[in-house]
């Protein structure tokens, strides 16, 4: 799991025993909140790739930098007809070392209408030079779309919808906008717990998953 989706486990379960209990009546906000965890306690929701390219300092590092919240990913979506492919290629050149330190994909049935998302991870939304290599890798593999990037600490702070990119590609372009002050460790939303609360991520966790991992399997 990742970190949003460790933190979030145990407090679905307990949120849960509370509600069938009656202690615990949801806001319509907390009701549609929820629905974040509710994905995550029902399977598995996405499949992974990791940098395989990177050394055991620089996993030390990753790590170091995901467990004080600076972590982040770039955003794009495809189509159900075109994400094996697309995410095949993505696999192919998060191992290699070309994208950032992880990648995963939607892995629920795709419902009608619906594109899939695709989250590329870089270590620090801080560092901009590593976003924009990141990006012109994105866009030499013919993602062309408008791309959105949001730290995983803004994710903790349950900021979605219109005004959650922290920056923002225009289509085809290699450079971006910062949108808004980014979010830290301190803005986890009390849906999480307390930050320091949580058991800090090791490289295991980061780095040796036991999710589904790599390209999608052939059909049968």
């Amino acid at each position: 799991m990742t970190s949003i989706e460790r933190a979030a486990y145990p407090q679905f379960k307990r949120l849960t025993s509370a509600r069938v209990a009656g202690r615990w009546h949801p806001s319509p906000l907390q009701e549609r909140n929820t629905d974040l965890m509710v994905r995550i306690s029902t399977g598995q929701p996405w499949r992974y790739a990791t940098n395989t390219a990177l050394s055991q300092a620089e996993q030390g590092e990753v790590t170091a930098l995901c467990n004080a919240g600076f972590t982040g990913k770039w955003m794009p979506f495809t189509s159900p007809d075109r994400v094996g492919p697309v995410w095949a290629q993505i696999v192919e050149a998060t191992e290699a070392g070309r994208l950032g330190w992880a990648a995963k994909v939607d892995n629920q049935p795709p419902r009608p209408g619906r594109d899939l998302l695709i989250c590329v991870y870089t270590k620090d939304h801080r560092d901009t030079q590593d976003l924009t290599r990141v990006l012109a890798e994105l866009r030499e593999m013919g993602i062309d779309q408008r791309l959105s990037y949001k730290e995983d600490a803004a994710t903790m702070a349950l900021r979605y919808g219109g005004g959650a990119a922290l920056y923002v590609a225009q289509p085809g372009t290699t450079y971006f906008d910062r949108r808004r002050a980014p979010y830290g460790r301190d803005d986890q939303n009390a849906l999480f717990g307390e930050p320091d609360e949580q058991e800090e991520l090791t490289v295991e966790q980061m780095f040796r998953r036991k999710e589904p991992y790599g390209p999608f399997p052939p059909a049968p």
